[in-house]
């Protein structure tokens, strides 16, 4: 075999041994998703008395129930001033599993920190309504206001 004939060689060899990798590569990548459960998209608007929040804060999904056949994954989202949140679950803006959620709203003034008290927006006690997440495939918009901000 001649230098030329082995360089050609050595070059298909090489575009099959990539094409393969790459092959492998997008099969690993295009499953990793397809083992997650199902997630309807949840998004929404925190609101103070009706107005803009006065700091950014986390909304936590607690699942109290899960559709049948499907994990209890608790969720949750962050939100700015403007009070819009996209819930999470798994990865970033991919919604919850469906079920029934307790709903807690983190929104502080001085974070605890140090192992001291921090002092929050919200008022103690408060709790959001459950929130029902179904299969039906549409997104669930759940908007949240806070009564009461000192």
């Amino acid at each position: 075999m001649n230098r030329t004939s082995r360089i050609v060689t050595r070059f298909r060899h090489s575009r099959i041994d990539a094409l393969v990798l790459c092959s492998v590569v997008l099969a690993l990548v295009g499953c990793a998703d397809s083992n997650l459960p199902v997630t309807v998209p949840v998004s929404g608007t925190v609101t103070f008395n009706g107005g803009p929040c006065p700091a950014a804060g986390t909304i936590r999904f607690a699942p109290l129930a899960a559709d049948p056949g499907l994990p209890r994954r608790p969720g949750r989202a962050d939100f700015d001033v403007d009070g819009k949140y996209i819930a999470r679950s798994f990865r970033e803006d991919d919604g919850l599993v469906p079920g029934k959620y307790r709903v807690l709203i983190e929104c502080w003034k001085t974070p605890p920190a140090n192992g001291q008290a921090g002092s929050s927006y919200i008022q103690s006690g408060f709790e959001p309504p459950e929130l029902s997440v179904t299969r039906s495939g549409d997104s669930v918009v759940y908007d949240i206001n806070v009564p009461g901000v000192d």
